[in-house]
């Protein structure tokens, strides 16, 4: 979309100064009588032209100073060039200070007043409103889907939050359902024993009461 903005904001520039009449210029007066020279003047179309090409080539420093020329100059005078120029500025591709909503503000007149029907930078004016137009449009729709996918993650994350819970909750019932069951093997292991213990004392005692009744004297 920049590099749409960028080439063909100049194709459309060098289309507009191609359609500058030819025969507009000034006579100079020093001329002599019998020859007039005429030396064609810089129409305003041709003035974006030139000062689209020489922005893009400006550093950033450099650009930050010509924005406060261009500022100064439309509040002096707001004139169609110098609103253009400072519009041109605003929407820069890569520039810090860009501001489309500042620049579309700006081209405002261009597209409401009927007046300014015959203004040269008139259809440059309304084309490079429609693409800021669309510019902001495209960027409303991506930042509406990123919105989108942020609010997606974000339940994605929930879920998962909650399914790591339940798991967790699970896991810790089964530890203690495993740690009851291991407590009442330990119980009936210690039961069994004692009972085992109980047992082989019964069995002692039979025994040796076996061996007491095999030991009396026999009876005459």
């Amino acid at each position: 979309m920049k590099l749409k903005q960028t080439w063909g904001f100049m194709a459309v520039t060098v289309a507009i100064s191609a359609c500058v009449p030819a025969d507009r210029g000034a006579t100079r007066h020093d001329a002599p009588r019998y020859r007039t020279a005429v030396e064609p003047m810089e129409s305003d179309a041709d003035r974006v032209a030139r000062f689209c090409g020489r922005i893009q080539t400006l550093k950033a420093n450099e650009l930050a100073s010509e924005l406060d020329v261009a500022r100064l100059s439309f509040e002096k005078d707001q004139s169609e060039l110098n609103r253009l120029q400072l519009v041109l500025l605003l929407s820069l591709p890569g520039a810090s200070f860009r501001d489309d909503n500042a620049a579309i503000a700006l081209l405002q007149p261009f597209t409401k007043d009927k007046g300014r029907d015959g203004s040269t930078l008139r259809p440059l004016a309304i084309w490079l409103h429609s693409e800021l137009l669309e510019l902001r449009r495209t960027e409303e729709l991506v930042q509406q889907h990123a919105a989108n996918l942020k609010d997606e993650q974000r339940r994605t994350e929930e879920i998962l939050q909650q399914q790591a819970a339940k798991m967790k909750d699970e896991q810790r019932h089964s530890e203690e359902l495993l740690q009851q069951q291991a407590a009442k093997l330990k119980d009936e292991q210690r039961r069994a024993e004692a009972l085992q213990q109980k047992l082989e004392a019964i069995l002692d005692m039979e025994m040796k009461m076996i061996e007491r009744e095999q030991n009396l004297p026999k009876k005459k």
